[in-house]
């Protein structure tokens, strides 16, 4: 199979996050035209709330190490870019979406999702680099 172009990874995320929220019965609409901020716009049936979110998707976002010793060093990466530092807001939230690799007809894995508030990717991104790099958490996964 041959390598999937970047726009088709992302356009994968964002539609996978959009039928999950709506298969879950939440009204979910993606941005026309690739908006540069925000993706998709979540509703609730009452009309009274809406938030915002922005897809962040990998082919394969988990780096793990197989040695022992090296286990320290497993991470997740996902690219947020330089406006991760000023998107946010009590209504915008990050789906981090790793797609764990490319399905093929022996394997069809299902993508893992992972809801964080902006606000949280705000300040981790405000953090040193050296505390980035030596001891980041893990992300906690959703059940969407």
């Amino acid at each position: 199979m041959p390598k999937r172009a970047t726009s088709l990874t992302g356009a994968a995320g964002e539609h996978y996050v959009a039928y999950k929220l709506s298969a879950l019965g939440y009204p979910t609409a993606l941005t026309r035209g690739g908006s540069p901020v925000i993706d998709l716009m979540v509703g609730d049936l009452s009309g009274d709330k809406a938030l915002s979110i922005q897809v962040k998707t990998s082919n394969n976002a988990r780096r793990a190490y197989k040695r022992d010793k090296n286990k320290h060093k497993n991470h997740w990466k996902w690219d947020v870019g330089a406006k991760g530092k000023k998107l946010k807001g009590d209504s915008i939230f990050y789906a981090f979406v790793n797609l764990k690799g490319s399905p093929t007809k022996d394997r069809n894995p299902h993508p893992e999702v992972f809801i964080v508030p902006s606000e949280d990717v705000a300040k981790f991104l405000d953090r040193p680099m050296t505390a980035i790099c030596s001891g980041s958490k893990t992300p906690i996964k959703t059940n969407i």
